[in-house]
């Protein structure tokens, strides 16, 4: 077979071997949902994505690579959404308003990120792959500590330690999402996290917006 024959059968084969690993990359978020990074199995990837468990080795080698990648790809996104938000049309302050928002949508339509994130936060896991997530999730809050201090510097906010407000909400957001996952009396639904977080959103900037 000549190379121009044998090119768009490695275009398919691409594009088969795409579609796999975003299914199971699917199938992987599903159960994080759910349940802690120890109690997924890649036989229950596998299931969920109906595929065989040998195809999860086969693209990821490794559990903790698996549950590594699923975070990478939510980050991904989390950081295109914030981005979006800081460079949209508005003050600094606005920015800051709207990526807040960006993110708290995130959390609420992406528990596996919020239960990573959560049980990391006590020494959960102990993924090997944990420090690069950790530092993906730092550039996220970074990102907020600038936007934050441009606001301050142009004089749209109260003077404030950008880098201490950017911790504060951070830990405001994941803590608040992470209400939706419990079992007990304090859980909150989706909506009452949203509601939750929208009305904290509002009081923020009544407090340290300058009239």
């Amino acid at each position: 077979m000549d190379s121009v024959s044998e090119h768009p059968a490695r275009i398919r084969g691409e594009r088969r071997r795409m579609r796999t690993r975003a299914a199971l990359l699917d199938a992987a978020e599903q159960l994080l949902s759910d349940r802690s990074t120890d109690a997924v199995r890649i036989e229950d990837v596998a299931e969920v994505a109906g595929i065989s468990p040998a195809s999860v080795y086969v693209h990821f080698g490794t559990k903790d690579a698996l549950v590594s990648a699923v975070m990478q790809r939510l980050l991904d996104t989390s950081m295109t959404e914030l981005m979006a938000a800081y460079t949209s049309e508005g003050t600094a302050f606005e920015q800051v308003m709207e990526a807040g928002v960006a993110y708290m949508r995130l959390l609420v339509d992406h528990p596996a990120l919020t239960r990573y994130v959560s049980v990391n936060a006590l020494g959960g896991s102990g993924n090997s792959l944990d420090g690069e997530v950790s530092d993906r999730i730092d550039l996220l809050r970074k990102a907020f500590e600038q936007r934050i201090q441009a606001a301050v510097d142009k004089g749209e906010v109260q003077p404030v330690d950008s880098r201490m407000l950017s911790y504060f909400l951070f830990g405001a957001w994941n803590g608040v999402a992470a209400l939706a996952l419990r079992t007990d009396n304090a859980r909150l639904t989706p909506d009452e996290v949203e509601k939750c977080l929208l009305q904290a959103r509002e009081l923020l900037g009544r407090a340290v917006a300058i009239a």
